[in-house]
């Protein structure tokens, strides 16, 4: 059986196209002219390529003595070694191993090649493979399926690719989000990402203010001393955490937790008007995008038929009549609107005056609200004048929940934080230049 392997010639041809077919480079792999075969391995059709590998050494590995005649072949080992699908059919490589014998040392040891690791059974090509899938939102039960692995093989090619355990203790962006999302049975796993590139820095299993100054603890001083901005929502115990560990950093509040803090309010002020106004309920429920909306983007030209109304109205109709209800709604709807022209047009200082101004005629949820940006005033004039967001966050968090609900929840942390540092860091295209801008309304 040896010496068929050794015919050159058109064995030769065949050994090149089934490289080039298998996609291994390797030039001691050798193919005959029946190199396949079909077999039914644990009942299932499956295709096996027959090879033969054989090396030559100038030296013993063993040893380290130079092959004088010194290395004589041994007898051979036959390996099965899984291989990637072809044609859909679960596929395997025989190889042939030659064995050798030194006889300066009396060792044995054995043929190797690059397509296959040392001691492994699973092609090098069936990794890569496994790795790219991870880009997609399978889950590692299917990707085992598709590729004829265990689950637990496929989360050992991601720790392999993957550090899950690394700890950036020497250096962190300039810029970074901050933010949590929940992880498992109401637990809040902290999150930190880039602000320009939008990688993932790293994820830390729970969000209390004892672990992550445990945490911040492990990062050198140089390096936090280097953070310039730290994005936020409006999570108090998150300013204390940040001023004490990242001293040089501004504080900028995410815009669109601003908005959507004074929006809420509005609308719940707006269904408490609906409770208690049982005869236009329906107009309160239906059209409370229009309460919502910025004063210039509500139309007031165009007369069309609204469905809780009789008569041709414009929008502006329809929202003056909700307004001229409630004077408590209609006060507080000035004031919404006022503080979101003044976010569109970037004035901290007419916003900040209109959180100063006593409003005793708006609702209990706006006022709360006031005392909100008011606690954060500081911040926000961070916020509009540097075009830095959470944008980039929202999208990870939005990721790693996505992750979460394919693979049906992860018990370990560890295994979910390999997964999500492998899609948000190594398969992210980087944009030439990233838009920290937050889009609301524009005004005329």
């Amino acid at each position: 059986m040896i010496k068929k392997y050794k015919v050159r010639g058109v064995a030769m041809s065949i050994t090149n196209s089934i490289t080039k077919l298998l996609n291994m480079e390797d030039k001691n792999l050798n193919f005959n002219e029946n190199f396949l075969e079909e077999r039914k391995i644990n009942g299932k059709r499956c295709l096996v390529i027959k090879g033969y590998l054989s090396n030559s050494f100038e030296y013993c590995p063993k040893c380290g003595c130079i092959n004088e005649n010194s290395i004589i072949k041994k007898g051979t080992k036959i390996c099965t070694i899984k291989i990637n699908k072809i044609s859909e059919l679960t596929s395997y490589l025989e190889l042939t191993k030659q064995m050798y014998k030194c006889k300066n040392c009396n060792k044995k040891f054995i043929s190797r090649t690059n397509i296959i690791d040392f001691r492994c059974r699973i092609s090098n090509n069936v990794k890569r493979a496994i790795f790219n899938c991870a880009k997609e939102m399978f889950s590692k039960k299917l990707i085992s399926r598709l590729y004829n692995v265990c689950d637990n093989t496929v989360q050992r090619i991601f720790d392999t690719m993957f550090n899950s355990d690394k700890i950036y203790k020497s250096s962190i962006p300039e810029a970074i989000c901050i933010d949590e999302f929940t992880y498992k049975n109401r637990t809040m796993a902290f999150n930190i990402c880039d602000a320009k590139t939008g990688k993932t820095v790293d994820l830390i299993e729970d969000r209390s203010t004892y672990n992550l100054e445990k945490y911040f603890s492990h990062y050198l001083k140089e390096a936090r001393l280097r953070v310039k901005f730290v994005v936020m929502d409006m999570y108090k115990p998150y300013v204390g955490l940040i001023k004490k560990w990242f001293p040089n950093a501004l504080i900028i509040i995410d815009l669109f937790h601003i908005v959507q803090l004074i929006s809420r309010s509005l609308n719940k002020t707006r269904i408490n008007v609906m409770k208690e106004n049982k005869e236009d309920k329906n107009k309160f429920k239906k059209y409370w995008r229009l309460i919502l909306k910025s004063r210039f983007d509500v139309d007031g030209g165009s007369w069309k038929k609204f469905r809780c109304f009789k008569n041709l109205m414009t929008e502006i109709d329809v929202v003056d009549y909700m307004l001229n209800k409630d004077e408590i709604l209609s006060n507080t709807y000035d004031v919404y609107q006022d503080l979101l022209y003044y976010l569109q047009k970037r004035d901290y200082d007419s916003f900040n005056k209109i959180l100063e101004e006593q409003n005793d005629n708006i609702s209990k949820q706006m006022k709360t609200s006031i005392n909100s940006l008011k606690y954060f005033s500081e911040y926000i004039k961070n916020t509009l004048e540097y075009e830095y967001n959470n944008g980039v966050m929202e999208r990870n968090n939005n990721t790693c929940k996505l992750i979460k609900r394919i693979s049906y929840g992860f018990r370990n942390f560890k295994n979910m934080k390999a997964r999500i540092l492998i899609i948000t860091n190594v398969f992210r295209k980087e944009k030439r230049k990233y838009n920290t801008k937050y889009s609301i309304p524009k005004y005329a």
